[in-house]
């Protein structure tokens, strides 16, 4: 089994508890370990919506868009066209729904697909790829097309390494049978370096036992 199989079994899976950090009905628990423990997931959320306030007009693609919530806020912002792709079927039927109910579905298209393996027919204005890395062996390979298709900007999330809480992650998904990678800020602009690229930003969020992902912004002069 490749490394992508093993992730999209892994997504097929928890995709539905994995959306509960953005849904307000949930137990006392799930609240209070979502914001202790995953607090940077909300802070790199805001970021990206900040980032691409000015949209009116332009395409967005969110490769690993999981149930949609990025694309469905991005759509509410005034994109053009927002493509969200997602190894998992059933992430891709989620986010279709939640799209849908938002009354965003002429916006949002949803691809059930390997970004690596499609084709795209038009470039996008600004790609993500938040929660992305984690999972990914060959960033550069990732990276390099992303700046193939896109013209204005890259917006990307890098899980840093730490102490309890990379070795307890690492833990679970290993049980789990999914690949996970961590990165030092050194690591992230050596990757960047072989993509080719020179003007990036590299923030480190918040997170418990300074664990918050890096938060890389590449600007890209087309």
């Amino acid at each position: 089994m490749t490394d992508e199989q093993k992730v999209k079994k892994h997504f097929e899976k928890s995709i539905s508890d994995f959306d509960l950090l953005y849904v307000d009905e949930k137990s006392w628990f799930r609240k209070f370990l979502d914001r202790r423990l995953r607090y940077d997931n909300y802070e790199r959320y805001e970021l990206t919506l900040q980032e691409c306030e000015n949209i009116h007009g332009k395409r967005i693609l969110d490769i690993g868009c999981g149930s949609g919530r990025y694309c469905i806020d991005l759509a509410k912002l005034g994109a053009d066209q927002v493509v969200g792709i997602d190894l998992a079927q059933n992430a891709i039927d989620i986010a279709h729904k939640l799209a849908e109910n938002d009354g965003v579905a002429n916006v949002c298209s949803f691809i059930p697909a390997d970004f690596k393996d499609y084709t795209f027919d038009m470039p996008f204005h600004i790609s993500l790829a938040i929660g992305v890395m984690d999972y990914v062996s060959d960033p550069v390979e990732l990276i390099s097309k992303m700046q193939n298709i896109t013209t204005e900007k890259l917006i990307m999330t890098f899980p840093s390494k730490s102490t309890y809480r990379m070795a307890i992650r690492k833990t679970r998904y290993w049980l789990k049978g999914c690949p996970l990678f961590f990165y030092e800020r050194e690591d992230i602009k050596h990757i960047l370096k072989e993509s080719k690229i020179q003007d990036f930003t590299i923030k480190k969020l918040s997170g418990c036992d300074n664990s918050g992902d890096f938060y890389v912004i590449v600007r890209l002069s087309k």
